[in-house]
């Protein structure tokens, strides 16, 4: 069976590093927080180009696929046990550049090849154990199968135990005297020091990685280059054997099994956030993608739900459906009432739902989107010297040019420094592009106005508890909008309430 690469049907396209950037809709998704939170779990590896580039259409339901074999604990467990093999055996390789004697830079690389084997073997009789499921890792199962059985790995795999084998049968002792320390092969008949560690020798479910090198550590002390010289002598085979293994495998790794290492923590990363975010209470479900409904039950805001999380604060799930015909959701409502939320958790379930991940939600079925645009409103820069609107209006263009029928837009509060009017003409006629060019998305606003003027959109409202209360639900329903709740906040907040201004005027 062909194997490419585990995150899709083809190979993982190569990427330079200084291509890799961070999408823009990340800060305004608070996505920057919560990839970063995922990094986290797999730090030893580069993963942004996993997370920032997106993956193909005919890749979604691939790596979702994967995902689920990677649920297993049985696979999770082999696959962290291969990295971490695989890891030792890149430190002995690194090892060498820093060595300066021959014979130890031949002896790193024999113990990097028993451990890329050691690895390689393991992991194979693990997933042997396993009933995967996804089109990926059966794949890789296969190719593994058969690599195993290659001249090539055999002959390998022969030649590294036969040479392990020798030099763990090397022996020596220490005879310290007054002025003097002498070194012998083989063993001391009294050898104390091998009767404790015998005696306190226990076995634990941890195999701990253990070099039986006599110059083992990078920079040889002056008695462990005498102890070299002292064993090349009666083991003079065994190093000429080890010359010859030198120069025979100039690199015995596959560039498969490098790269299955590396694009696997992909999977390994995401699970360990995930799991983290499960034992507090959050779930999440595959979505199904490339449907032509939307409809997302119980979604969440991840960046929230952790911060909330730990200061020990409710979450709020909220849901959203497109029904066929409509196009955008105007969202009103008070401030503090959830509705930057409720974007930002909708940009989040689609963001990791075509990424080809689970989602923050219960259930959730939605298209594939070619790209996720978003414009939050930002504080003036002093930088460009422009004035709030014109920024906003340049970032505008910039979506306008390049989303197409496919993309799903997220405005939140632009505007702001402009006039009412002023602001409904400017809202009305950004919406009016976007649904002309077919795109689906939301739009944030105290402008409740543009809510009535099109049956392609739909106005939600950020609720509050009752008509004659200020308390926020944070729930975001279905609803007519008026605009009274918004006024009525308003009005508490510059302290202008009917008996407020009474009050003032008393005084």
């Amino acid at each position: 069976m062909e194997f490419q690469s585990i995150l899709g049907v083809n190979k993982f396209k190569f990427v330079k590093p200084e291509d890799i950037v961070m999408p823009r809709y990340f800060y305004d998704l608070n996505l920057d927080q919560i990839v970063r939170d995922i990094m986290d779990h797999q730090k030893v590896y580069d993963l942004e180009k996993y997370y920032y580039i997106r993956s193909e259409p005919e890749d979604i339901r691939y790596r979702m696929e994967v995902m689920k074999d990677m649920d297993l604990d049985g696979v999770l467990h082999c696959i962290i046990d291969y990295s971490i093999r695989m890891r030792k055996s890149k430190e002995f390789l690194n090892n060498i550049s820093e060595s300066v004697m021959e014979e130890q830079k031949q002896k790193w690389k024999l113990d990097a090849a028993h451990q890329y084997i050691t690895a390689v073997k393991i992991l194979h009789s693990e997933l042997e154990k396993e009933a995967l499921q996804s089109r990926g890792m059966k794949a890789f199962f296969e190719w593994l199968k058969e690599y195993m059985l290659t001249d090539g790995f055999i002959q390998l795999e022969k030649d590294t135990e036969q040479l392990i084998s020798h030099f763990n049968a090397m022996s020596f002792n220490f005879q310290i005297k007054r002025d003097r320390i002498i070194i012998n092969q083989g063993y001391l008949e009294d050898d104390y020091c091998k009767q404790l560690l015998d005696i306190f020798k226990q076995q634990t479910d941890t195999e701990h990685f253990y070099q039986n090198n006599p110059f083992g550590t990078i920079v040889l002390s002056a008695l462990e280059g005498a102890l070299l010289e002292v064993l090349k002598k009666p083991y003079a085979q065994t190093f000429q054997e080890l010359k010859v293994y030198d120069g025979k495998y100039k690199d015995f790794r596959n560039e498969i099994l490098l790269e299955f290492e590396s694009e696997v923590q992909f999977y390994v990363a995401f699970r360990g956030y995930r799991d983290e975010m499960k034992e507090m209470n959050f779930h999440f479900c595959y979505p199904k993608v490339g449907e032509k409904e939307f409809r997302i039950i119980d979604g969440y805001d991840l960046a929230l739900a952790r911060k909330n999380a730990v200061k020990k604060k409710e979450v709020i799930f909220n849901d959203c459906k497109f029904e066929p015909g409509e196009q955008f959701l105007i969202i009103t409502g008070p401030n503090q009432g959830g509705k930057t939320t409720y974007a930002r958790a909708l940009g989040q379930i689609l963001y990791f739902g075509t990424l080809g991940l689970m989602v923050p939600a219960q259930t959730a079925c939605f298209p594939i989107f070619d790209n996720i645009y978003t414009h939050f409103a930002t504080d003036e820069s002093m930088e460009t010297g422009a004035g709030k609107l014109k920024e906003e209006l340049i970032r505008l263009k910039d979506m306008m040019g390049r989303a197409t029928k496919n993309s799903f837009v997220i405005i939140n509060e632009i505007f702001t420094s402009a006039t009412s009017y002023d602001a409904y003409i400017m809202g009305k006629r950004v919406i009016d592009y976007f649904m002309e060019a077919d795109c689906l998305g939301v739009y944030v606003t105290h402008i409740y106005e543009l809510t009535k003027e099109d049956n392609r959109i739909v106005s939600m409202v950020a609720s509050l508890l009752s008509e004659d209360s200020n308390i926020r639900t944070f729930k975001i329903e279905r609803k007519k909008a008026d605009g009274r709740s918004y006024a009525n906040t308003i009005v508490e907040k510059y302290h202008m309430t009917y008996e407020e201004i009474k009050e003032r005027i008393r005084q």
